[in-house]
């Protein structure tokens, strides 16, 4: 059956008022800091004179009190007679100076059908080589739309029937697109069943599940989605290197996006034993099986413990780890590779489970 996909070539040809569209999904949402929130696009060539249209889908996900409205209008010329001249609809519609209201306002006068409330509408009663047709929503809340797809006849089975049968628009016929629907959405799946595997698009949730497979645990749900995909991606690699310490730079870089500093202590054990070493006072250093990550700036508490989960997963066996948050600034008793070139603690005002540093002047308000 034809099947026209509305996706992100689509989309960019068109106009999006108070709709953002992510380019990397596909997905369009709701942009808060807009008023007013619509889709128009350009209009979509049946080929034939009084092309017969069957259905308009997508996928809604709503979070609050948002009201969908769709706008659908047919015609058989890409002009069309309005306020007493030709205009050519796909630059109409298309036009940023122009109102969006005034665009709606022409699709009430093409003729078009308004559907409430809904994310699946029948357009049989619309004949025409060109359909043009608006999304609207309004009301308060956030809105993300996929997989969007206009069907040009709408069932699969009608044809299957007796002639008496076959009369377009009818309650039988709408009956029938009911199973044409369920169909039409189960082949679109399967069609798209190889996406699951694809790293760069498929669910976060799976790509937990994938990062298993390969015997990393990525459970606890602290880490960006993209540094999930960036682990899964590497996971092969990252398996083969585990155990090194080329392993650990480059999960805390994949993490962190900023290259951190590793002390391997039986290193600096070996380096002490050397002839003429000089030791600073006080300085002991720890087993041979410490390893001491040094981090510039701070982590929150959920991030520092899920760091710490990954890179155990990672470092050789019996290494007891250790991390370091150091301040971006080299403060005088804090945190810091070497106490030169510090400056004295400034007085910082700090808020208790805020996930402040202690170090420096701390003043509690």
């Amino acid at each position: 059956m034809p099947r026209y996909s509305i996706r992100k070539n689509r989309i960019r040809q068109g106009y999006l008022d108070g709709f953002d569209l992510d380019e990397q999904t596909g997905e369009l949402k709701l942009n808060s800091e807009s008023l007013y929130h619509c889709i128009f696009l350009r209009g979509i060539d049946g080929i034939d004179t009084g092309a017969r249209w069957g259905r308009i889908s997508f996928k809604a996900v709503y979070d609050g009190e948002v009201v969908c409205c769709i706008y659908a209008a047919a015609v058989n010329f890409d002009t069309f007679e309005y306020n007493g001249e030709y205009i050519r609809l796909n630059e109409y519609f298309t036009d940023s100076e122009i109102n969006s209201q005034d665009k709606i306002l022409l699709l009430k006068r093409m003729g078009a059908k308004r559907f409430v409330g809904s994310d699946d509408v029948l357009l049989y009663e619309l004949e025409g080589q060109y359909l043009y047709f608006a999304i609207e929503v309004t009301g308060e809340g956030d809105m993300v739309i996929s997989n969007l797809f206009v069907d040009s006849i709408g069932d699969n089975f009608m044809d299957t029937f007796p002639e008496i049968y076959v009369e377009r628009n009818s309650f039988f016929h709408r009956y029938m697109s009911i199973f044409s629907s369920i169909y039409n959405d189960f082949d679109d799946e399967i069609d798209h069943l190889p996406d699951m595997l694809n790293l760069d698009i498929c669910p976060v949730e799976l790509l937990v599940e994938y990062a298993s497979w390969m015997g990393i645990d990525l459970k606890g749900g602290y880490l960006k989605e993209e540094v999930i995909r960036s682990i899964v991606r590497e996971a092969y690699s990252l398996n083969k290197m585990k155990g090194t310490r080329a392993a650990m730079e480059r999960i805390l870089q994949i993490i962190l996006n900023d290259d951190c500093i590793i002390i391997e202590h039986n290193l600096v054990r070996s380096w002490l034993k050397k002839e003429n070493a000089q030791v600073p006072a006080g300085f002991k250093p720890k087993s041979i099986y410490d390893v001491t990550v040094l981090i510039k700036g701070q982590l929150n508490e959920d991030l520092r413990h899920q760091l710490i989960y990954i890179l155990r997963q990672f470092v050789p066996a019996r290494t007891r780890l250790n991390i370091a948050q150091m301040d971006e600034h080299v403060i005088i008793d804090s945190n810091s590779y070497l106490d030169i070139n510090a400056k004295l603690p400034e007085q910082t005002d700090a808020i208790l489970d805020k996930g402040t540093s202690l170090d420096g002047t701390i003043v509690l308000s």
